[in-house]
């Protein structure tokens, strides 16, 4: 079914208003049984060097009353869960809104914050499903968008994913790159089976040793860190050691 405007324009406002907040977002993802969530973002909290925490959020849209109370399945399946709909229409049914779910309410093409959710303290999808999900959407959004910019042509997967390392290397941020290569390493085995391929073009096997590249950077930073924590670790040991004979002499001179 198409989306009426007024869908649309949500969905506009609500991008911005999570880019804003420095989070991804895709709009309709797949959750395999559990339906499909009208926008999911995630916003990762931390760095490379310390890790990432992920925070999911799962956006419902609700453009009417009836809408709202439809038998439509609701995904709610991330740490925090909120509706998004016309602040007119929150009034109307803010009473039946459940205690964990949050709302935006859309008002003059701004979102506004008026009810908060209660985070879950459990998934009830595993982060790497729903990581992978997000992924997929998002290379379903670079092959619409390329389809429009270039005409209705069909782009195989190692343009798209040039297209994706192009952005990569011109953002600011490394958190895409992350999950590129998160997506990269669950199915390492299957890259590397590519690069002897023959079928496989010049192209694209120069593709996934870029990827690959990206994970060598990070094993040599990874080693870089636990040499200097085990130089690190054998300094605390000797001054330890030195501090055990100190006290040896002294308590010798004692007795």
């Amino acid at each position: 079914m198409s989306k009426t405007k007024l869908t649309k324009d949500i969905e506009t406002a609500l991008y911005h208003y999570c880019y804003e907040l420095g989070q991804i977002l895709v709009d309709e993802v797949t959750m395999g049984n559990a339906g499909i969530v009208d926008t999911l973002s995630l916003e990762m909290k931390g760095n490379r060097e310390k890790g990432y925490d992920y925070v999911w959020r799962f956006f419902e849209i609700k453009v009417s009353r009836q809408d709202f109370y439809s038998t439509n399945k609701l995904t709610f399946l991330g740490h925090f869960n909120y509706f998004v709909m016309p602040y007119d229409i929150y009034v109307l049914v803010k009473k039946d809104i459940p205690k964990m779910v949050g709302v935006l309410t859309y008002s003059g093409d701004s979102i506004s914050l008026v009810k908060k959710p209660i985070r879950q303290k459990e998934l009830k999808v595993k982060d790497n499903v729903i990581l992978r999900n997000l992924l997929n959407s998002m290379n379903r959004e670079v092959f619409k968008a390329k389809q429009v910019e270039k005409g209705l042509q069909v782009y195989d997967t190692a343009f798209l994913m040039k297209e994706i390392l192009k952005r990569i290397k011109n953002s600011k941020s490394d958190f895409i790159a992350d999950l590129i290569l998160q997506s990269y390493v669950e199915d390492k085995k299957e890259f590397v089976k590519l690069l002897i391929d023959n079928r496989i073009s010049a192209e694209y096997k120069e593709l996934i040793l870029s990827i690959m590249s990206k994970e060598y950077f990070y094993l040599i930073e990874d080693v870089k860190k636990l040499n200097k924590e085990y130089r690190e670790e054998r300094r605390l040991k000797r001054e330890a050691l030195l501090r055990v004979k100190e006290l040896e002499k002294q308590i010798n001179l004692i007795y």
